[in-house]
């Protein structure tokens, strides 16, 4: 079998009980996200959840019995449904997944810079809090995956103006090349996010190259409307859903 490309967080692989993947390019043409995730990953499609995403603030939780297939607007998804995960689909907006294996509990996100103006990862965070307790967010592990970087993702001053108030924005803003342009590290930005949320730096990670670079990759910024989009995700290990832990399997270690 042809695995597709893929990055992981050593981080959220420490993580019992949970597995997740950052995906990318799919070397096997035809292949679908179905098959991808039953064959490949050893999980239940249907056991996977997305959003209509719509780069906003909202996070929902997805609960035994919803269908979550896409349809309903919002950019964060968290779930604590063993046998359940959320995932995001991305091409160089950052895709963020959140694990506290004590609970369990674990949270898809997808934050371009409309996600990042509007606070969607503190509100995923916020939202586990509100249902966990507050003291929940020490233990919570986060992972920033593959997305644009500093080196490529270049913005004009509109956006800009935006996230420079936000955490981190003066270090991860830097003048562009020419005048009125400006560069931003998305993941990092993400990052910076993620700790006024309350989660620790030592329990928080950037896995996965910039998406415009790598050709392991999609990216908006490098193949326009031609791009595809990959999906991310994280799952709780155990029923209802039947899954049984991929990394068991063997094709994934």
């Amino acid at each position: 079998m042809i695995l597709p490309r893929m990055v992981q967080s050593p981080l959220l692989r420490s993580a019992s009980g949970v597995f997740h993947v950052f995906q990318g390019i799919d070397p096997q043409p035809g292949r679908g996200e179905e098959e991808r995730l039953r064959a490949v990953f050893c999980v239940p499609p249907d056991r996977v959840g997305t959003l209509l995403q719509v780069h906003s603030g909202t996070a929902l939780e997805m609960e035994e019995g919803d269908a979550w297939d896409g349809r309903r607007a919002g950019d964060a998804l968290w779930t604590a449904v063993p046998g359940t995960g959320a995932g995001v689909y991305t091409a160089d907006c950052v895709p963020v997944l959140l694990a506290h294996p004590g609970v369990p509990v674990c949270a898809a996100i997808h934050a371009g810079w409309r996600g990042l103006a509007a606070d969607v990862i503190g509100e995923a965070v916020r939202a586990i809090a509100a249902r966990f307790g507050s003291s929940a967010t020490d233990r919570i592990l986060a992972a920033a995956g593959p997305s644009a970087r500093g080196c490529c993702y270049e913005i004009g001053e509109e956006v800009a103006d935006l996230l420079a108030p936000l955490p981190g924005g003066g270090r991860h803003l830097r003048k562009g090349g020419a005048p009125g342009k400006w560069t931003a590290d998305l993941p990092s930005l993400a990052a910076e996010a993620l700790v006024v949320s309350g989660i620790p730096r030592d329990r928080l990670e950037i896995a996965g190259p910039c998406t415009v670079c790598s050709r392991a990759f999609h990216s908006w910024r490098r193949e326009k409307s031609l791009t595809g989009r990959q999906l991310s995700f994280i799952y709780i290990a155990g029923p209802p859903g039947g899954g049984a832990d991929p990394r068991r399997s063997g094709r994934l270690r």
